[in-house]
């Protein structure tokens, strides 16, 4: 068990040394920078916006409840988990395509409905659980 997770801990640091050095080498400085931003911006959304927001649901969802109640909270976190997640990858996308590209055979999707579209299937999932859940539960009280 020890040689394997030695093993393991020797490869990871071996890819991530690979991986800093395709992007000190493939990547202009303003790229990296670029990278740098992003991935800022992504731990503040996260600890700004994401996190505050599902302990704001969980509160809420929790309070008092029951066992149908934690389901919707579950299947609600895990869907604005998922929503949030999709939207942190499609977002740089759909800026540089406002920004426009020299190469018109790129980034030809309609990448901001179809986020769109996949919020909203997010909320319809979200919704229709809720809603078999109080049914259930009315109809359980008489």
């Amino acid at each position: 068990m020890r040689f394997a997770r030695v093993a393991v801990i020797a490869a990871g640091i071996g890819l991530a040394g690979y991986g800093v050095v395709l992007l000190i080498t493939a990547l202009s400085p303003s790229l990296l920078l670029a990278l740098a931003v992003w991935l800022a911006a992504v731990v503040v959304v996260h600890d700004a916006i994401l996190a505050p927001a599902m302990s704001a649901l969980r509160a809420r969802w929790w309070r008092d409840a029951g066992d149908r109640a934690q389901v919707v909270s579950a299947v609600g976190q895990i869907a604005f988990v998922t929503g949030a997640v999709l939207s942190l990858f499609v977002l740089p996308e759909i800026w540089v395509q406002g920004r426009g590209s020299a190469n018109p055979t790129i980034l030809v999707g309609d990448y901001a409905l179809r986020l769109v579209i996949v919020w909203a299937a997010v909320a319809l999932v979200v919704l229709v659980t809720w809603r078999i859940c109080r049914r259930r539960s009315a109809t359980e009280r008489g």
